[in-house]
């Protein structure tokens, strides 16, 4: 009995860790635990060099929607959004003003259309990431680019997990 209760708690937990946009630009590892600040500043209309007016949302691996933003200030139409980041998977999106991005990695607003050709930038902690998408944004997910970042543990919380593993095989000796 314990065999199959444990099989069904991992296909359960397997679900959930699988939680992602269909499409998105993998960033890797952006840093340790912490305080980052996702910023869209210079994304673009190819033909006009306009700025996109953007809003930018922050989910966790499960889909939760953490954070979104549509402007910086009310003169500056980009986006940006800060958080407090503990180790983890995180899905940056960024579309276009009148968004409304919920749980799931859901945009039900306005968002890009068809036809609509330019660049959107993501910036970490006021450096640039990368430009996810410079073409026809009818090819985004739900009219919506995302990235995903990983945040790893802090040094001292790897040290201690490493102190950990050492006195748990000294008391098996």
């Amino acid at each position: 009995m314990k065999k199959v209760t444990t099989i069904i708690a991992l296909v359960g937990c397997s679900a959930v860790a699988a939680a992602q946009p269909s499409s998105f630009l993998d960033l890797g590892v952006i840093g340790n635990e912490g305080s980052y600040t996702f910023d869209s500043q210079g994304s673009n209309l190819e033909f006009t060099g306009e700025r996109i007016d953007t809003e930018l949302g922050l989910w966790d691996s499960t889909g939760l929607l953490l954070a979104s933003n549509n402007n910086i200030s009310s003169s500056n139409t980009w986006s940006r959004v800060t958080e407090s980041l503990t180790a983890g998977v995180y899905f940056i999106g960024v579309s276009e003003f009148n968004s409304v991005f919920e749980d799931n990695f859901i945009n039900t607003g306005s968002a890009f259309e068809p036809g609509d050709i330019g660049s959107v930038w993501l910036n970490i902690n006021g450096m640039f990431a990368n430009s996810i998408f410079s073409g026809d944004f009818s090819l985004l997910d739900q009219e919506t680019g995302f990235f995903k970042v990983t945040v790893i543990p802090a040094p001292s919380a790897m040290a201690l997990l490493g102190l950990g593993g050492i006195a748990v095989g000294r008391r098996r000796r």
